[in-house]
């Protein structure tokens, strides 16, 4: 931002700030109460004064934060801001309390909002967020494109597999044929020999040695076949009829070049008409090969018919166009997205250089042509952009987590320093309140009213936790920070639910300090991993990609809090025994078992998270 932008934006945001804080009155102080509300009444129409000129100055240098205040004066107008101020103030001087108090804690939760909404801390980590989900929605539909597209090529190659096989099985049914014609005619030439004489004894040995080599043809064609039934069986689930044993074509082959075999015996020992048994054998068998390659065909012209090529066409179209309209997306939406920064998006181009392929091959198969090769270079196209993709996810969800780490680095930083402030507060007030003559709950109404500013103060730094606890739940890869960030809310509740009941006693005092300790225990944990990132360190966890907080820092904050613990401990055992079984040691003793407890908890799950992260790493 400008330095004027960021000058005139940072008094808006202090201006609010005041607004907010003085927009609540507080019970038992009237005129305190009125003097205020018209004071955050005042103030806040100087800051939306302000605002509009900070919005025209901004327009031309600065139009995001422009157009951000504009959002701001928006929200201003949609809520009624103005006229609602103005409606508590006039109920305050009716003197309705009850009702003034209302409209003001509605009025104060929208202060808030639009706080936070004209200081948006985490701009820069929602573009970051917003541009990661517009990468991974492309990404996404590129997977499945891809997906898609290597199951249009697997169609175009069990086609082309399909047509191969039929091919195959019509050239050994054509051998089998002509195998068959064969043995029919040496059949009727054997029967027309005579038993009696030289020359039919000539002719029987002239018979035997054409019935030897056609028996040599018939057993090569029996190992050729043996493959094709292979090819055939592992087909079977596909739709191909199951065979049972011996009933495949090679072994009717193999039986027929058998039976010739037999015959040529025969016929070499002049035995014409034993030979013929064997030949009708050798006949039969053929006969059954060819049938059965009659079936195996007729199967795969089945198979044939459940990929017609105008169907394949129609999908690849179909793809085709998905991968289109993905391509105009990335191109519309780069045009439009703020994170893109005018850079191309990444896989876009080759995403565009997959949708001719496609085309090309939706052509091919209009041609009755499988298109496999046409089909494969698309989807390698398509693999390609999706690789690209990742690899820029995988930069912006690195700049996502260094975000992060500052954003929350500065969150807490800016929260210690906070309850430090209301730490001090509780305990002057609590000093206060010991020199007050009378009962504790007979507290002075100014009194009684800075303790619950405290109270509201702890209440805000509540909330600031819960934005916190948000960040590390997106993102996921820490299994300390989450818990611990947990239970600085949680403490935060507690320390806030006791300043409501006006107390300011050990008991709060000892919550700040919890709070504190915790604080500064993780922003030193934070500050140690920037700058270990910084120097271009960084663990690994799920996947390859580095959490956010390494395990070694995450085992670090274990070993502090357990320290601590001990310490503690230590220093209780050391008191007397009056001491420890006092109310207040009691109390004590069940804060060290709570501490105790939260470490064993969070180491427990540390190593469910590292027993999942080496279980991950031995299935690889």
């Amino acid at each position: 931002m400008h330095a004027l932008g960021k000058t005139l934006l940072l008094a808006a945001i202090t201006l609010l700030a005041g607004a907010a804080s003085a927009s609540l009155p507080a019970q038992g102080a009237p005129p305190t109460a009125q003097s205020k509300q018209e004071q955050a009444r005042t103030r806040f129409r100087e800051l939306t004064d302000r605002m509009q000129k900070l919005m025209v100055v901004l327009q031309q240098s600065e139009p995001e934060d422009s157009k951000l205040i504009a959002v701001g004066l928006t929200f201003v107008q949609e809520k009624k801001l103005h006229p609602r101020l103005e409606h508590a103030s006039a109920l305050m001087q009716q003197e309705r309390w009850d009702d003034a108090l209302a409209v003001m804690t509605e009025l104060r939760q929208d202060l808030g909002r639009l706080y936070e909404l004209l200081q948006n801390r985490n701009l820069d980590l929602r573009r970051l967020m917003e541009e990661i989900q517009r990468l991974q929605g492309f990404r996404d539909r590129v997977e499945q494109l891809a997906r898609e597209q290597g199951e249009r090529k697997q169609d175009s190659v069990r086609v082309e597999d399909l047509e191969r096989h039929l091919a195959a099985i019509e050239a050994q049914r054509q051998r089998a044929e002509t195998l068959l014609a064969q043995q029919q005619a040496l059949r009727g030439e054997t029967a027309q020999l005579g038993v009696d004489g030289a020359g039919a004894a000539a002719a029987a040995k002239a018979l035997a040695g054409r019935e030897g080599q056609l028996a040599q043809e018939t057993d090569r064609l029996a190992k050729d076949l043996a493959a094709l039934d292979r090819e055939a069986a592992a087909r079977q689930g596909e739709g191909a009829p199951p065979t049972a044993p011996g009933d495949d074509s090679s072994a009717g082959a193999a039986a027929a070049a058998r039976a010739m075999g037999q015959a040529e015996q025969q016929l070499g020992g002049n035995r014409p008409e034993s030979s013929l048994r064997d030949q009708e054998h050798a006949i039969e068998q053929l006969r059954r090969t060819i049938e059965r390659l009659e079936a195996m065909a007729e199967a795969a012209r089945r198979e044939l018919l459940k990929l017609p090529f105008d169907q394949l066409a129609q999908r690849q179209e179909q793809t085709q166009q998905a991968t289109d309209a993905l391509s105009r997306a990335m191109e519309q939406s780069e045009q439009e997205s703020d994170g893109a920064d005018g850079r191309p998006t990444p896989g876009k181009n080759r995403v565009q250089q997959a949708v001719p392929k496609q085309r090309a091959a939706a052509g091919q198969l209009r041609e009755e042509k499988p298109a496999k090769q046409k089909q494969q270079d698309a989807k390698e196209d398509l693999e390609a952009a999706q690789r690209e993709l990742d690899e820029a996810l995988a930069q912006l969800r690195q700049q996502l987590q260094d975000e992060v780490l500052r954003a929350l680095e500065e969150r807490f930083t800016a929260m210690l320093q906070q309850q430090r402030d209301l730490s001090l507060q509780t305990l002057t007030l609590d000093k206060t309140r010991q020199s007050v003559p009378g009962a504790p709950g007979n507290l002075p109404a100014a009194l009684a009213e800075k303790i619950q500013l405290v109270a509201t103060g702890e209440s805000d730094l509540e909330i600031e936790a819960a934005d916190a606890l948000k960040l590390l739940a997106e993102d996921g890869t820490t299994a300390v920070f989450p818990p611990l960030v947990e239970q600085l809310r949680d403490d935060l509740h507690a320390v806030a639910r006791r300043c409501r009941q006006q107390e300011t006693g050990a008991a709060v005092q000892a919550g700040q300090r919890d709070v504190e300790d915790l604080l500064e225990l993780l922003i030193g944990a934070l500050r140690r991993t920037i700058e270990r990132r910084e120097a271009g360190e960084a663990g690994s966890c799920d996947g390859g990609a580095p959490p956010l907080v390494p395990v070694s820092a995450e085992l670090k904050v274990l070993r502090i809090l357990q320290d601590r613990v001990n310490k503690a401990t230590k220093e209780f055992d050391g008191r007397e025994a009056e001491q420890k079984a006092s109310a207040a040691g009691r109390s004590e003793t069940d804060r060290l078992a709570d501490k105790q407890a939260r470490v064993r908890d969070l180491m427990r799950r540390l190593a469910v998270k590292l027993g999942k992260e080496n279980d991950a790493v031995e299935g690889r």
